[in-house]
């Protein structure tokens, strides 16, 4: 015996409604897990129920779904406003990159004393204060290096602790 069809409209009853959402959700996930492992496809459910709980299930994570959503949008010839707002953002991240690689490379050449044109007396200063206390800890590091290095020779030449 066959189910019979129901109009699709919303249910008044509150109770009868909540039955239908959870047997409804259950049966919508169970479906998102069939088809991920039948196909072999990456599936992503968010729901929000009347209340605002949220029901959500992906077959990865959902941030790396919701991440490859957003990357897969085909771009269209004329792009929508929110495509419009992607690449913006795209274009300032780049920026921001770009300018946060110039700032790091010029902080480098100048810790390595090139392209120090251009900076000021304070600036100057700084700088030697920084590589001065690099050095220091460079030194520090060397010198335990080398008790290191000392000890594991006086030991290994036959000197041996002697307990009593």
């Amino acid at each position: 015996m066959g189910r019979g069809k129901i109009e699709i409209k919303k249910i008044e009853n509150l109770n009868s409604r909540q039955v239908t959402f959870s047997k409804r959700r259950n049966g919508l996930l169970k479906k998102a897990r069939e088809l991920c492992i039948l196909c072999d496809a990456e599936v992503g459910v968010i729901i929000f129920s009347t209340t605002g709980k949220l029901y959500q299930w992906s077959s990865t994570s959902m941030e790396d779904t919701l991440l490859r959503y957003n990357r897969g949008k085909v771009v269209e010839q004329h792009p929508s406003d929110d495509q419009k707002a992607e690449q913006n953002s795209q274009s300032f991240d780049v920026s921001a990159l770009k300018e946060e690689y110039l700032k790091l490379r010029a902080a480098y050449m100048r810790l390595n004393g090139k392209e120090l044109e251009g900076l000021s007396f304070k600036e100057v200063q700084q700088l030697e204060h920084q590589l001065n206390e690099g050095i220091l800890s460079v030194k520090e590091h060397k010198d335990v290096l080398l008790r290191i290095v000392g000890m594991w020779r006086f030991f290994s030449s036959g000197h041996r602790c002697m307990s009593s």
